[in-house]
Parts: structure tokens; C-alpha cells; sequence
């Protein structure tokens, strides 16, 4: 499936956010020693007397020339928490392409194998006069066709949870949730509310810069705490959704294919009957 592997080059660069938070956490500027200092103004090739900054953690060390600035969100405490909101962001958009994606890529093949039994969303499509010669004219009438499925499937954004089941109940999974939580070994509603966690998350980053309401703790930066603990849980959750999710699709879609393929050939049989009784 090109949306999973889409997905997995998604999720790389949130697993990247995720490694950069651990690798400045606790970051905080230092005095370097005379030692050090040398060393690197010799590797830059600047003089001795150079001015050089310096910051440190028991994991990494940041050198920077005297007239660059260290950025105060690497040194602050909450500063890398935008590293763990940007992870929110992009890990929501992951799943969002992922669920789109897989549907826009296999809507012919649940019309050809469902026809009028296909999801309302499908069957309720409107084709105009346009449409309908287009698909008459072109010298492939199924891409014409899935060309304009295609048009009224434009990837949306994924609001709540409900919004994943309604994708995967037009691909022909049924009991999403109960199945893709037994593929993890979890409770469906404890997987389903941490993905719904996530999305709400994302809105709130989002639409309100991840302000607080007048009721709610907010840290030192004034807005609503997030940890990688938090983070962390729920982007494997997203991944474990997304691994078991495509098995499942998968799965329904080589049923679908199997049905076209067995009505193609009851059709060429009859085709072939009529031939021979002619």
C-alpha cells in the first residue's frame, strides 16, 4: 500500500522530533573549558582569543561562535516542549493521509466489487452530463471513473474517531476498533481514547496555540503541559493503529478483489455459453 509506506516516511520524522526532545532536554549554558575552548576555536580555524558559547546535558554539547545566538527554547525549562506539539501535529497528519490514502487508492475497486452495495457515501455520488461522457469517451472508462470518484474523496482532516471508522467502514472493515485492538493485545475503548486524545490534542495545538481555557493548569510558558511520556504513549499508539489498520484493510481488499475476479469469470462462462449455443 503506497499510504502505509507514505505513513512510515510521516512517522520517521515524528520519531526524529521525539529523538531531538531527548537528545537538548536539560540543555543549559555553561562557561567551557580554556581546553575546549581552544580546541574548537583551532577547528573553525579562528584565533585563540575567539569568544565561543557553550551549552550543555549529560548527552550533548552545542558550540556556537560568539555572534550566534544559542536559541533560548534549547536552554529553557518547557522551551523543547514545541518539539512534542510539532510531533502532535505531524503524527495526526500521518494518520490523516494514511486513512484518506488508502481509501482514495482502492475506491474502484470497492465499486467495481460492491456496486450498488457500496458505502452511501459512494452510491450517493452525483455524476453530471459531463461526467457520464467523459467516462463513455475515454479510452480507460474505469480510470475516467475513478478519476472522478477521486474528485469527491479530497483528503479532509481527522476530527474525532469517528472520522477513522467512517473511512474504514466504506473500505469494508467492519468493527474496526474491536479488531485492530485485539491485533495489539488491547482494551478497544483504552486504544480508541488515546487516539482520540491525540486528534483533540492536535485541534487545540492547532486552532488555540495550545492555550489553556480560564479552568485549566497551564506552565511556565502559559500554555496546556505536555510531557514525552504523554507524547511518546500515544504516537506508538498512532503506529500500532496505523501496522494493524493496514493489515485489516488489506485483508478486506483482497476479498473485494477475489469477488470481481470470480464475477469476471461468471461472466466470460456466460459469454462463453452464449457463444456456443448460438
Amino acid at each position: 500500500m503506497e499510504s502505509l509506506n507514505l505513513f512510515n516516511q510521516n512517522f520517521a520524522v515524528v520519531e526524529s522530533l521525539l529523538q531531538l526532545y531527548q537528545l537538548f532536554g536539560g540543555l543549559r549554558e555553561a562557561e567551557p573549558s580554556e581546553q575546549l575552548r581552544l580546541a574548537v576555536c583551532a577547528a573553525w580555524g579562528d584565533p585563540g582569543s575567539a569568544l565561543v558559547r557553550h551549552a550543555r546535558n549529560d548527552r550533548a554539547m552545542v558550540m556556537a561562535r560568539a555572534v550566534a545566538v544559542i536559541p533560548p527554547s534549547l536552554t529553557s525549562q518547557r522551551g523543547l516542549d514545541f518539539l512534542l506539539r510539532q510531533a502532535v501535529v505531524v503524527v495526526c497528519g500521518s494518520l490523516e493521509a494514511f486513512f484518506w490514502d488508502s481509501l482514495r487508492e482502492n475506491v474502484l475497486t470497492i465499486v467495481r466489487a460492491r456496486g450498488s452495495r457500496s458505502d452511501r457515501s459512494l452510491t450517493d455520488l452525483t455524476l453530471t452530463l459531463g461526467d457520464y461522457m467523459s467516462i463513455l469517451q475515454y479510452a480507460d472508462p474505469d480510470l475516467r471513473l475513478q478519476q472522478i470518484i477521486l474528485k469527491n474523496f479530497e483528503r479532509r482532516t481527522l476530527y474525532d474517531t469517528a472520522s477513522i471508522e467512517k473511512i474504514t467502514q466504506v473500505l469494508t472493515v467492519e468493527r474496526f476498533w474491536d479488531q485492530v485492538a485485539e491485533k495489539c493485545g488491547k482494551k478497544p475503548q483504552d486504544m480508541r481514547a488515546a487516539i482520540a486524545d491525540l486528534i483533540s490534542r492536535r485541534n487545540l495545538i492547532t486552532h488555540r496555540a495550545d492555550r489553556p481555557e480560564r479552568d485549566e493548569p497551564s506552565d511556565e510558558l502559559g500554555l496546556r503541559p505536555i510531557s514525552f511520556a504523554w507524547t511518546s504513549l500515544r504516537v506508538q499508539e498512532a503506529r500500532a493503529l496505523v501496522a494493524a489498520g493496514a493489515e485489516l484493510m488489506e485483508h478486506a481488499l483482497r476479498r473485494l478483489q477475489a469477488q470481481i475476479r470470480a464475477s469476471e469469470e461468471q461472466m466470460e462462462a456466460r459469454r462463453a455459453a452464449e457463444r456456443a449455443s448460438a
